[in-house]
């Protein structure tokens, strides 16, 4: 049992991102079955995958000191995937990454000792964080 919801929230996560990436990636791909690139495409979402969801653990069990900067890391890793898939693709991932995330958060939280709302409200912090960040970013602020 972790010793706070947020490190709890990271370590579901962590343990559950084998499971979580096959589905992201297929959800994502689903409406592209006919493409012909449709296999290309599910390559490059799941090696875009593997490097963020270790960066967005890391992001959310950062400790309020550190987590702007674990922040940029991942922000660093979604411009540099969007040279590779269209930032549409990247978003609905992402998206559907949070849907499956809180759906996994729902069935297995308890065994984490805390509730799904407590570990949700941890995953929704930082999603939202990562959302303020983005746009400061695009509108030419500082996010530092």
């Amino acid at each position: 049992m972790s010793s706070t919801p947020r490190a709890a929230a990271a370590a579901l996560v962590r343990m559950r991102a084998s499971a979580i990436l096959p589905r992201v990636v297929s959800d994502a791909t689903s409406g592209d079955r006919q493409r012909t690139d449709a296999g290309e495409l599910e390559r490059r979402l799941t090696a875009y995958l593997e490097r963020r969801i270790p960066l967005w653990v890391q992001a959310l069990e950062a400790d309020d000191a550190e987590r702007a900067k674990a922040i940029q890391r991942l922000l660093r890793t979604d411009a540099e995937a969007g040279e590779n898939i269209p930032p549409v693709v990247l978003l609905g991932t992402v998206a559907i990454g949070y849907r499956l995330i809180e759906s996994e958060i729902r069935t297995h939280a308890s065994e984490y000792g805390y509730s799904a709302e407590a570990l949700w409200t941890e995953m929704d912090l930082l999603r939202r964080t990562v959302g303020e960040m983005r746009r400061r970013l695009v509108d030419g602020e500082s996010v530092a």
